[in-house]
């Protein structure tokens, strides 16, 4: 498929922060369908970042919209979809049993039966590499861990229902010709914390909130993929050798710019 320049793009997820950082890194190139459980005016007068420089979502302007979607009832997700270009999925709900299966996992069932539906051949999924599930499975000890390394999410709620929203996405992928590029997060942070000493150290899997909108913008433009389902990992090479931007650079044409230097040197 050829690469999505422009267009209609759906954001299910666009009132959490991983949202509102793709929203704005695509507010100038696409007609944006913000949607999320809450109406932005609920979400903005909260006024309550998910952390410290956590981005938070703006009142979109027209052309732009926001629509208060449940993504766990189809028709909503369905109507929202109708007209779209491509849809990104960063919808999540972690400690809850039943809402969590509903937004994770139903939700991702829901937002790619709609993209079938609608006939859109471009999707952009996102979950968690867990990287310490006190051991249940995780590659805490490894090194070189590839972007294709299966996730092994154990018993633990929000790991295990992303993993089998994940599945289904996969597999919807795979049989009906759908591009689905699915980015994986771990620890975000601000870029440069005026907070945290030199030398406090950084997870190995981590990457700065002024960078995690940009890679939703390649991955629309992007016409190196090789299969219908692709998993990226969305971190920034640190030195501690466990995880890499190598096939981030490779397909996506992207590479982080802060590398948080600072936390790891004295």
């Amino acid at each position: 498929m050829s690469a999505i320049e422009s267009g209609n793009v759906a954001i299910f997820g666009a009132g959490g922060p991983v949202g509102a950082a793709a929203a704005e890194a695509l507010r100038t190139d696409y007609t944006l369908r913000l949607t999320d459980l809450r109406s932005i005016e609920e979400i903005v007068d909260e006024d309550k970042p998910q952390s410290p420089a956590a981005p938070v979502p703006v009142v979109p302007e027209p052309p732009h919209e926001w629509r208060s979607v449940d993504v766990t009832d189809y028709e909503q997700v369905l109507a929202t979809a109708a007209g779209m270009d491509a849809l990104i999925n960063v919808t999540v709900l972690r400690p809850v049993l039943v809402p969590a299966f509903g937004v994770n996992t139903i939700g991702a069932y829901n937002v790619m039966r709609a993209a079938v539906e609608c006939g859109i051949k471009r999707v952009i999924h996102t979950g968690p590499r867990h990287t310490h599930l006190d051991f249940e499975g995780d590659y805490f000890s490894d090194f070189d861990v590839p972007d294709e390394a299966p996730l092994h999410p154990g018993s633990d709620l929000y790991a295990l229902t992303k993993y089998l929203g994940g599945e289904i996405v996969r597999v919807f992928a795979e049989r009906h010709g759908i591009e689905v590029i699915t980015f994986l997060y771990c620890s975000f942070r601000p870029a440069d914390p005026p907070d945290t000493p030199d030398g406090s150290g950084v997870h190995p899997f981590a990457i700065a909130w002024e960078d995690t909108g940009e890679p939703f913008l390649h991955a629309l433009r992007t016409e190196k993929l090789t299969r219908a389902y692709e998993v990226i990992d969305i971190c920034t090479p640190l030195p501690h050798g466990k995880y890499g931007t190598d096939k981030a650079e490779r397909i996506l044409g992207w590479k982080p710019r802060h590398r948080f230097e600072r936390l790891y040197t004295k």
